[in-house]
């Protein structure tokens, strides 16, 4: 057997081990190596997920604030209290509102109420500061809101990324097209629960406009939610967004920072890391390669996975640099000695 799989193997079994399953972590938990400027080296590693799947979470709650939603932020309002309670401690939670898009020269088209923050009061006063006014034509500034969203609030890049959108509109097109809102979300790794006060294919489902954020970068739509009561309306917000932490697509990531080395991360695992359910474990590969000399320590993680792993990397001369180096101070003391034996030169 290879040493690269019975290592995997290793690593599996240990991940696996029924006193771990529940328990997030990365593993081995520490690593070291010493490389040349040039020198790769690949390092085998385990993520197990917790039981309930995520455990960190970066949730933005996004709402149309235009006239017709008089209903609909009504009882996200009401509903806020109960479902921030009802999510865990380890989760962020941030506001934004829009209204009529930018080529309606809407000076708000989008607008950040609550930075992400563990401060549920202050989100709770974010949500209640949402209302229902203005608009005139029926297309809103949804992708636009979306794009964002997606750009500006300041994820915790080991969280898993959730923004839960509130409409009743489809959007407008062009200041930002379908595809560039979902760019801005794949390139930031958020998913998206869509609430929409109508059937499927109207609404923010209109043109599929909804549905196909979704199913792009992957969330849930709900449609028809305006008509259920306050209690049915929380329970679907909480149990859509628990539900949305349930399964992680893994992206893995660094707190390394500058250009000392270059990080490859990939999946190993014949499994694959798409829609991996609490409690599961995969493998995955961290390559480095040194590119400056110097002594790097940084952690790594999984979105959404409360557990990290630490890296202590060394980068030395490439040993051609060693030799020349070698080489010229041994020429330094030839000279030296040479002097001391002829202080008149």
């Amino acid at each position: 057997m290879k040493q690269g799989y019975f290592l995997h193997a290793v690593l599996l079994s240990a991940a696996l081990m029924p006193c771990a399953a529940q328990a997030q972590s990365i593993v081995p938990g520490t690593s070291s190596a010493t490389l040349a400027v040039g020198e790769s080296k690949t390092f085998h590693s385990v993520v197990t997920l917790a039981a309930s799947g995520a455990t960190k979470v970066d949730v933005f709650f996004l709402a149309d604030n235009t006239g017709s939603m008089g209903g609909i932020v009504g009882q996200a309002e009401r509903g806020a209290s109960a479902i921030l309670g009802g999510l865990p401690s380890g989760y962020q939670f941030g506001v934004g509102n829009y209204l009529g898009d930018p080529v309606e020269r809407e000076l708000n088209a989008y607008k950040q109420l609550v930075g992400l923050t563990t401060d549920k009061a202050a989100v709770k006063s974010g949500i209640d500061s949402w209302y229902a006014s203005g608009g005139g034509d029926a297309p809103e500034a949804n992708f636009y809101a979306l794009q964002q969203v997606a750009g500006t609030a300041d994820w915790r890049p080991d969280a898993q990324h959730l923004i839960v959108w509130f409409g009743d509109a489809p959007s407008h097109t062009s200041t930002t097209t379908q595809n560039q809102a979902i760019d801005a979300l794949l390139g930031a790794n958020v998913d998206v629960i869509a609430f929409n006060s109508y059937s499927a294919e109207l609404g923010i489902d209109k043109y599929g406009q909804a549905s196909g954020i979704v199913d792009a970068v992957g969330g849930t739509l709900v449609n028809d939610f305006l008509g259920v009561s306050d209690d049915a309306f929380v329970s679907a917000v909480t149990g859509e967004i628990k539900s949305s932490a349930s399964f992680l697509d893994l992206v893995f990531g660094s707190t390394f920072a500058g250009s000392g080395l270059d990080l490859s991360f990939s999946c190993t695992d014949p499994l694959g890391c798409l829609n991996v359910a609490g409690g599961e474990s995969r493998m995955f590969d961290l390559t480095v390669t040194g590119n400056e000399v110097g002594i790097y320590d940084f952690d790594i993680f999984a979105q959404g996975v409360g557990a990290r792993a630490n890296f202590s990397i060394a980068v030395v001369p490439e040993p051609e640099t060693y030799a020349m180096l070698l080489a010229g101070l041994g020429l330094v003391g030839a000279v030296t000695r040479r002097r001391r034996r002829n202080p008149s030169a």
